[in-house]
């Protein structure tokens, strides 16, 4: 019987939507730890992203402080296939079930 669990990533468009990329040497990274504050009206989503900085401040203490990297918004149906792609990640990274070898 075939794992339900993927170990690779998979191809999110379907077989009969062949799709070419474009962009995605230039296309920004985004690194973020939070997500402090989200919405969702007139059909669209928003997810505010932010990183954690920390830095020294004039006394020599160790500070910490939220920077937001974007602004994340889609429509319902980006942020379901966004939820699906999320859900994938997390299943590859899962501990296989068994002994180990």
């Amino acid at each position: 019987m075939p794992d339900s669990k993927p170990t690779h990533a998979t191809h999110p468009v379907s077989d009969r939507e062949v799709l070419h990329v474009e962009g995605a040497v230039e296309a920004p990274v985004l690194f973020f730890d939070e997500v402090p504050a989200m919405g969702f009206g007139a059909g669209i989503g928003r997810l505010m992203l932010c990183s954690l900085i920390q830095d020294v401040d004039a006394e020599g203490n160790l500070t910490t402080r939220k920077k937001v990297v974007a602004h994340l918004r889609g429509s319902g149906a980006a942020f379901d296939k966004l939820h699906k792609a999320i859900q994938t990640m997390e299943a590859l990274t899962a501990r296989p079930e068994g002994p180990a070898n």
